[in-house]
């Protein structure tokens, strides 16, 4: 008896961590490397809506010249993966999410943008890299507060020794319909 419930408790394991579950559905973007704005304007583009956004491709691209090639480049392979993710929405009841999402993608750049700009007309942070020692690599973040507010984290690494020398350097929050910008130095 112990050993038929042993395999049945084996067989619904087995079962349970077979099946896939997710509740989002993967959005392939392009992106080039390094690229803040796009790719934190593809995220904050995303909130809303049951996706995640995976960076797929960048800078290099794939193409096959092949006749039966189902794809004929990596750009069409992945604007049919996300077609389907927009029909799954559809049929989730969200009224044109590849539009939405498109618009949202090119507000939220153009706000990024600005943020960014506002940030780096700010003294502090032009003194910051005109006297920034040139074996520190800076690292940037953008964190969405508020339509149109953003934190911007700065921070830095030894480009000889990255491992352990991570130092936080400055953190800003840029409202972009006021202008106002807020920087501190840690």
């Amino acid at each position: 008896m112990k050993n038929i419930i042993l395999i049945v408790l084996m067989i619904f394991c087995l079962y349970a961590f077979s099946q896939k579950t997710t509740d989002s559905l993967e959005l392939w973007t392009m992106f080039t490397i390094g690229n803040l704005v796009n790719s934190k304007a593809h995220e904050f583009a995303g909130q809303g809506l049951p996706i995640e956004i995976i960076h797929k491709t960048g800078d290099v691209f794939w193409e096959t010249y092949d006749e039966d090639a189902e794809f004929k480049s990596e750009i069409e392979y992945i604007k049919a993966h996300n077609d389907s993710v927009w029909t799954a929405l559809e049929k989730q009841g969200f009224k044109f999410p590849e539009e939405r999402y498109n618009e949202n993608f090119q507000i939220e750049r153009t706000n990024l943008e600005l943020a960014l700009k506002l940030f780096h007309e700010s003294p502090l942070i032009k003194t910051y890299h005109e006297n920034r020692r040139r074996n520190r690599f800076p690292y940037a973040d953008v964190k969405k507060l508020a339509a149109g507010v953003y934190e911007i984290a700065v921070g830095s690494f030894d480009v000889e020794n990255p491992e352990n020398t991570y130092k936080d350097e400055f953190l800003g929050k840029i409202d972009i319909k006021t202008r106002q910008t807020t920087i501190q130095k840690l």
